[in-house]
């Protein structure tokens, strides 16, 4: 079957609307780096069935397809290995079918942006828990098939936790309808796990059930700094004893990340702290009484500044103030233009030894690579550092090895080389060379029995 009749075929089976030409997806982002689409076709179709008759027509045809959602990805999920597939898009499946605000889930389809979903969710006032910065353009799909975490994963998980359902479509087009509707669910194996963080390898998820939580009713957000990095686990287990369960968020800062971020005259953002401690912390809590909460609060504050874990505090007095704090943390664009060319990674390790890692790597980097510079931060509460390696325009030329220099340090501390943004491309020669033999078997079996002539987002985690 040549392109031209498979073509004809998905429009006949579907609608004129569901495949875009060559030379109009041509550009079209697929990555926050800045990866953009060559020109191949994109198929959109605007329903399950739909996406059934995109899967059967392509296996049929032997055409492999990358699964595309807001295309925030940044281990290369989205991005060809061939340069022979074509795109799958749900961007037309995009349609919030139910709030339940009662039972306090959400039945979506794949392609429902983030950043509605929340939206959608406050008006019955309630919350989706899951946040990032993408949340303008990350789809429902994409962060179930990357298990996308973001900032509040300390109180809320990641996810997985969120999601209660979901129907998949395999590669052969069968439909698997998982969309259960209770959170309790012990009748036999859990198969919708398989699917989250799978990057559309072994299906296509095309709707959800998602659950929702109370909207807090006050918000306390606050930039420490502190005198001491290596206190950061104790400071955390403080913090949370102090709380009582009311912590979201807990962002740590190395200094050079935000010195990048607030330093020098010409800075796009106001240091709320001075710019010399040895690390700084953005923190959140979210509760339920806006008196009680902010004093107890500032009272845990004022008794870590006794204790000597901080020694200075900037407070959020409004929500333009939490804004701007959040702003040194997520303008990630502004980073890397201060930062210059480099490369990205996403790796978690215990938070007590994160001092100590980051030491290791710094040293590391110094002996291999005279001259690099790392700057670190991230979720540490949950194990989670995204680290920028730059080196001018040798990054790129070194990028596999720089990369082992990052996950040697992971490995040995039994971490992960991902976090939370997958496998993808990027990752996969690093992610052979360091899982554990038998689980990649056990993946590389699940791979052949749901999609065994490799249709789906080929090259991606497993080659």
């Amino acid at each position: 079957m040549t392109d031209a009749e498979l073509i004809s075929r998905l429009i006949a089976a579907t609608d004129p609307g569901c495949v875009v030409a060559p030379d109009d997806a041509r550009g079209r982002p697929i990555s926050p780096q800045g990866h953009q689409m060559a020109a191949v076709p994109i198929l959109r179709p605007a329903s399950t069935a739909q996406v059934v008759s995109c899967l059967q027509l392509c296996a049929q045809a032997g055409r492999c397809l990358i699964p595309l959602g807001g295309g925030t990805n940044y281990a290369g999920s989205t991005k060809p290995a061939t340069g022979q597939e074509w795109y799958l898009s749900l961007e037309r499946m995009n349609r919030i079918e139910e709030i339940d605000a009662a039972s306090r889930t959400a039945v979506v389809g794949a392609g429902v942006i983030l950043e509605t979903l929340q939206r959608a969710a406050r008006e019955a006032g309630l919350q989706f828990a899951v946040d990032l910065g993408g949340r303008g353009s990350a789809t429902v799909g994409g962060l179930i098939s990357t298990n996308a975490g973001g900032e509040r994963v300390l109180r809320y998980g990641m996810m997985r936790e969120q999601v209660i359902g979901i129907e998949v479509v395999l590669a052969d087009g069968r439909i698997v309808d998982l969309m259960d509707r209770v959170i309790k669910n012990n009748a036999g194996y859990d198969i919708k796990q398989l699917f989250i963080g799978s990057e559309g390898t072994i299906g296509v998820v095309t709707r959800a059930v998602l659950r929702l939580r109370p909207a807090p009713i006050s918000t306390q957000t606050a930039l420490l700094a502190l005198p001491d990095i290596d206190r950061a686990a104790e400071l955390i287990n403080r913090i949370e004893a102090r709380l009582g369960g009311t912590l979201s968020a807990f962002e740590l800062l190395w200094p050079e990340f935000y010195q990048t971020m607030c330093g020098g005259e010409a800075t796009k953002h106001r240091p709320p702290v001075r710019l010399d401690a040895d690390g700084y912390v953005l923190m959140e809590a979210e509760g339920g009484n806006p008196q009680t909460d902010a004093q107890i609060f500032e009272n845990m504050l004022g008794e870590l500044l006794e204790d000597g874990l901080i020694d200075d505090a900037a407070l959020a007095q409004s929500h333009a103030e939490r804004e701007a704090m959040w702003l040194i943390r997520n303008d990630i664009p502004y980073y890397v233009q201060r930062a210059g060319p480099g490369a990205a990674f996403d790796i978690s390790v215990p938070i007590s030894q994160m001092p100590d890692y980051v030491r290791e790597l710094r040293a590391s980097l110094d002996t291999q690579f005279p001259g690099a510079r790392a700057t670190v931060f991230g979720h540490a509460a949950d194990n989670n550092l995204h680290i920028g390696v730059s080196w001018g325009d040798k990054v790129q030329d070194h990028y596999d090895q720089i990369a082992e220099c990052v996950y040697a340090g992971v490995v040995s501390r039994n971490g992960s080389i991902s976090a939370e943004h997958g496998i993808g491309l990027d990752k996969r020669l690093s992610f052979h060379r360091h899982k554990q033999p038998a689980a990649l078997a056990v993946m590389g079996e699940l791979k052949s029995l749901l999609d065994p002539n490799g249709l789906l987002n080929p090259g991606k985690v497993l080659a």
